[in-house]
C-alpha cells in the first residue's frame, strides 16, 4: 500500500513538472498579433471575456476565438456564426498556442494553462472583491494554496497549482480602490492596470437593445434559445409579476455537509429532513413559506447560485413562484429589471450600485461564515450601510414584502451614491476603447 501511494505521488510530480515545462515551451512559439483567445470558468459562456468577445466579433476589431470543452457552448456561439473550439481539438490547441492574447474571468485555464505561456494575458476577474482573494487569502481553505508556510509547500503549489500562480500582464481597474486591491492579490505594479469600466457593465450601456427582458417574458435571446432558457422564459410568460427579486449568495468555499447538519439557524424550526439537503441553503430557508409568501405578493424569486455550487439549486425550484436561473450564462443582461436583489458576501451587489438596485443582505451563517471562510477586507468594515443585514429567515420574510422593498431605495440613496464612487471612481471610463487603446499601442 504504502509503495502504491508513493509511486501515485511521484507521478503527480511527474506529471506536474512536465506540464511546467510544456508551459515554459509554448514560450518558443510566434504567436500572431491580430488573434485573441476567450474562455470563462466552468467552461461557461459568460461575464467580461463573454461581453468583450461578443463585442470585439461583431465590430471586427481583432479575431476573436472562443476556447471552451463545453459542446453546448461550442454548438451556441457557431450557430450565431461566432469563432468557437473546442480546447483540446486540433485548432484548439493551434490558437491557444499562436494567439498573441488570452482574455478570461479568473485563471488561464478558462483557455488552456498550459499552452499559455508567451501569451499577453488580461485577467478580466469576476467580481470586485470584498472577501480577500488570492495571494491576500490567509486564512480558510484556500490559504494553503496562496500563503504556504514552508518552501518546499511554496514548490508544491507553484507546481500543482500552476494557473493561480500565473501573474496576468493587464488587469480593468474602476477606482483607486480596487487597484490597490489588485495590486495587493494578484501581486501586479500600478502599469499593469488600466482604469476603467468592466465590459459586462459597458456592454448593455452601448446595446441597450440586447438586455433581456424578466416581466415582459423575453428572457432568452432568441437567436440562441438553449433548452434550459426556452424552459425558463416559458414559466416567466405564464404570469406577469409585480416585483421581481434575485437572489445570488457568495461561494462558501469552506461548506461542508456535516458543519451545516449540525448548524442551528434561526429558521423558525426548519431543519433538513436528510442529509442530500442539508445543505446551506435547505437549513436557512423554508422554501414552501417563502413561496406561500411570494404567491401571495405575486413575487417572483430567482434563485442564482455560485457556479461553483449550481447543483445544490436544482431541488429548490420546485416550489411556485420561484425560479432557479444558475444554469444561465450570468444575470448582468436582467439586473435592469430586479426590484431587489439578495446577496451575503457576493460583490454582485457592487454591479447593481450604478442602477440603483435596492439591497439586503441575509447573512445566516456569519458567525460561522468568519470563523471558517476568507476574511474580508479591512475597507468592508468602514463602507456605509446599504441595505438592512438578515440574520434569520423570519427577518427577510419581513423584508421581502412589497411595501418593505418599496422603501429601500430612497431610504439608502445616498449611501448608494458614496459606494458606488467608492468602487466605480468618478467617472465610468467604457472598456472597449481603453483596451482597444492599450493594444494600438502595444502594436505600435
Amino acid at each position: 500500500m504504502r509503495c502504491s501511494s508513493l509511486l501515485s505521488s511521484l507521478l503527480q510530480w511527474i506529471k506536474a513538472c512536465s506540464r511546467k515545462l510544456l508551459y515554459q515551451l509554448a514560450r518558443l512559439v510566434p504567436r500572431s498579433e491580430n488573434k485573441a483567445v476567450f474562455g470563462s470558468y466552468k467552461e461557461l459562456f459568460s461575464d467580461n471575456s463573454k461581453y468583450l468577445y461578443k463585442h470585439w466579433s461583431d465590430e471586427e476589431f481583432i479575431r476573436c476565438i472562443w476556447i471552451t470543452a463545453n459542446r453546448e457552448v461550442i454548438t451556441q456561439l457557431r450557430s450565431d456564426g461566432y469563432e468557437v473550439y473546442y480546447r483540446w481539438s486540433f485548432q484548439g490547441a493551434f490558437h491557444a498556442l499562436t494567439a498573441k492574447y488570452y482574455f478570461y474571468n479568473s485563471y488561464i485555464g478558462d483557455i488552456n494553462q498550459w499552452l499559455a505561456g508567451g501569451a499577453v494575458k488580461i485577467n478580466l476577474w469576476h467580481g470586485l472583491p470584498m472577501k480577500k482573494i488570492e495571494f491576500d487569502i490567509t486564512s480558510g481553505p484556500m490559504a494553503i494554496v496562496f500563503n504556504p508556510e514552508s518552501v518546499l509547500q511554496r514548490l508544491m503549489q507553484n507546481l500543482h497549482a500552476h494557473q493561480q500562480w500565473i501573474k496576468p500582464d493587464l488587469m480593468l481597474s474602476p477606482s483607486p480602490l480596487v487597484e490597490q486591491l489588485f495590486k495587493s492579490a494578484f501581486r501586479l505594479d500600478s502599469h499593469n492596470l488600466l482604469n476603467c469600466g468592466y465590459p459586462r457593465s459597458d456592454y448593455y450601456s452601448l446595446n441597450p437593445h440586447q438586455a433581456l427582458s424578466i416581466k415582459t417574458g423575453c428572457l432568452i435571446n432568441p437567436a440562441r434559445p438553449s433548452e434550459k432558457q426556452n424552459e425558463i422564459e416559458n414559466k416567466i410568460k405564464s404570469q406577469s409579476y409585480q416585483q421581481v427579486i434575485l437572489y445570488a449568495p457568495s461561494w462558501r468555499d469552506s461548506f461542508q455537509t456535516k458543519s451545516f447538519q449540525s448548524q442551528s439557524f434561526q429558521t423558525k424550526s426548519f431543519q433538513a429532513k436528510s442529509p442530500e439537503a442539508a445543505t446551506p441553503y435547505c437549513a436557512a430557508f423554508d422554501w414552501q413559506a417563502l413561496s406561500e409568501q411570494l404567491q401571495k405578493n405575486n413575487q417572483l424569486f430567482l434563485l442564482r447560485l455560485h457556479p461553483n455550487e449550481a447543483e445544490l439549486g436544482v431541488k429548490l425550484a420546485s416550489f411556485a413562484n420561484i425560479l432557479n436561473i444558475s444554469t444561465m450564462e450570468d444575470v448582468y443582461g436582467i439586473l435592469h429589471e430586479v426590484d431587489l436583489l439578495i446577496t451575503d458576501y457576493s460583490s454582485l451587489f457592487i454591479d447593481a450600485l450604478p442602477l440603483d438596485i435596492p439591497l439586503c443582505f441575509y447573512r445566516f451563517d456569519k458567525e460561522q461564515y468568519q470563523q471558517n471562510c476568507r476574511d474580508m477586507y479591512e475597507y468592508s468594515s468602514t463602507m456605509p450601510t446599504l441595505g438592512p443585514e438578515c440574520l434569520t429567515f423570519n427577518q427577510l420574510l419581513a423584508q421581502i414584502q412589497p411595501d418593505s422593498v418599496n422603501a429601500l431605495a430612497s431610504k439608502y440613496q445616498d449611501n448608494y451614491q458614496a459606494a458606488n464612487k467608492m468602487f466605480w471612481g468618478n467617472s465610468q471610463t467604457e472598456s472597449f476603447a481603453v483596451l482597444e487603446e492599450w493594444m494600438n499601442a502595444k502594436a505600435v
